[in-house]
């Protein structure tokens, strides 16, 4: 049996679903899906939402964190037994170094799975180009995105060996849980939660961290107040600026922090929202928003994750300046303006129907499969070097 190692340092919840109907839809090609993970470091360590994979398909390893900032994982025998090893486009995993070179030397094939071009600020120079050189030194690579594609091309990745995952969540069970709601039910929760079953909410799920521009976020709010004040904002999630949020807020009952919530509760607050606000970076809650049907309202911003792409101006959402003044606008154009609201919900609905977790899974397998048809097994290698004929595996 063919067999395939995806290399991450942590799992998060929202990964369970893709690595579990992967590796199912994998076995029936009669591929072995193998994920490697170590326990959550850092800010992750303070959620509540990693997850455990099937045993079947986890492979669980302790993890030796350097300075933080580099990972080494101890996980010889788990990729000596593949055939394709798929691993993250980060400085951070140190065995990388290692796979570089035995995909040099055609003893292995390696992949990367990332987001392109890294745009977090404070990137160093050598930074930048180390993850420009391990472009050259792998196999293939699984783009998040169409987006990132022409990043890499200029550094050196042909056409015939990207694939563009498409990267999501899986909102299928959103959407299912959001059928069941009944529009009863989520004007008595919006009553209970308001006030008022008429209240307009701006809604942000997703981690309290720094990038996601909270205090952006409530001053922008504060200005969609003054001009509907039926506005209500709620955000959920957790993370390292909790404390702080829970202190800037205070006092404000039409502010409301609920803290973390899953399933049918979660999807609860989508049913009640009328748009979605990403005034910070906007990833893969991009997704959700599309799939709960809700506009999405983000800024322009040179860090914003691949994600990004799937907003389109005026189409399921909007895409303002990076200045409270602008943002506040476009939330109150959208509550107000009814026949916007609808164009832009009914372009929401089709983004949802398009990023999906059942695609992402779909192009990521036929992508594995490509990879491993687009040269020699590790053997074939071995054998042509016994014999001194190693023509057919110079040129990838």
């Amino acid at each position: 049996m063919t067999r395939v190692l995806i290399i991450q340092a942590q799992t998060m919840g929202y990964r369970f679903p893709f690595f579990t109907q992967l590796h199912g839809a994998l076995k029936r090609d009669d591929i072995e899906l193998k994920v490697a993970y170590s326990p959550p470091h850092g800010v992750y360590a303070t959620l509540t939402e990693n997850a455990e994979l099937p045993p079947d398909c986890l492979y669980k390893v302790k993890a030796h964190w350097l300075a933080g900032r580099m990972i080494y994982q101890p996980l010889w025998r788990e990729i000596a037994r593949a055939d394709l090893v798929i691993t993250g486009h980060e400085n951070k995993y140190l065995m990388n170094l290692w796979l570089f070179l035995l995909s040099a030397l055609r003893l292995k094939r390696v992949a990367l799975w990332g987001l392109g071009e890294w745009k977090e600020e404070g990137q160093s120079r050598l930074s930048g180009w180390l993850r420009e050189k391990s472009l050259q030194a792998a196999d293939w690579y699984f783009a998040y995105t169409q987006g990132i594609v022409p990043y890499l091309q200029q550094h050196g990745v042909t056409a015939e060996r990207i694939t563009i995952v498409q990267n999501a969540t899986d909102t299928a069970e959103l959407r299912r849980l959001l059928h069941d709601i009944t529009d009863e039910e989520a004007a008595e929760a919006k009553r209970t939660l308001t006030g008022d079953a008429a209240s307009r909410i701006g809604f942000y799920c997703g981690m309290l961290v720094r990038n996601k521009a909270l205090p952006f976020l409530l001053e922008s709010a504060h200005r969609v107040r003054q001009q509907c004040p039926d506005f209500h904002l709620v955000i959920m999630g957790s993370g390292p600026e909790r404390a702080w949020l829970e202190q800037a807020i205070a006092g404000q009952p039409w502010i409301h922090y609920v803290g973390s919530k899953y399933g049918r509760e979660s999807a609860l607050f989508y049913k009640m929202a009328d748009v979605f606000l990403l005034a910070g970076t906007a990833g893969l809650a991009v997704v959700d928003s599309f799939g709960a049907g809700l506009p999405l309202i983000a800024t322009e911003l040179p860090t914003h994750p691949p994600e990004v792409d799937y907003l389109c101006d005026g189409k399921n959402g909007r895409m303002t300046p990076h200045d409270p003044g602008a943002y506040a606008q476009a939330i109150v154009e959208v509550l107000t303006r009814p026949a916007l609201m609808s164009r832009l919900r009914q372009g929401a609905i089709a983004a949802g129907s398009r990023y999906t977790m059942e695609a992402m899974v779909e192009n990521f397998r036929a992508g594995i499969i490509n990879c491993l048809a687009y040269r020699g097994s590790a053997s074939q290698f071995h054998q042509s070097l016994n014999s001194g004929d190693l023509g057919g595996y110079r040129e990838r």
